[in-house]
């Protein structure tokens, strides 16, 4: 039997390349999730509530009442001023 030289040469030519290919891609998707484990491309992580919308779903929630409420709110404020 007799080995078509275009087609060695065609095939030796290409494997080296698709094996690039796959590192690369590998390498690639590696880094991306190192980087960004869990998010999806363009979008934000949620943020965290801040500590009045915090105190404010408790007040409504009934879990503290309007003198803690107001209290609570007061020395929130007291604290941004300080900042």
């Amino acid at each position: 039997m007799m080995h078509s030289t275009a087609g060695t040469l065609f095939w030796s030519m290409t494997l080296p390349v698709l094996w690039i290919l796959v590192l690369g891609g590998s390498v690639w998707a590696a880094v991306r999730l190192i980087r960004h484990p869990g998010h999806q491309a363009g979008r934000q992580p949620p943020s965290l509530p801040s500590p009045l919308e915090i105190l404010e779903r408790r007040f409504v929630a009934g879990e503290i009442g309007r003198e803690d409420f107001d209290e609570a709110r007061a020395r929130l404020r007291e604290h941004e001023l300080d900042i």
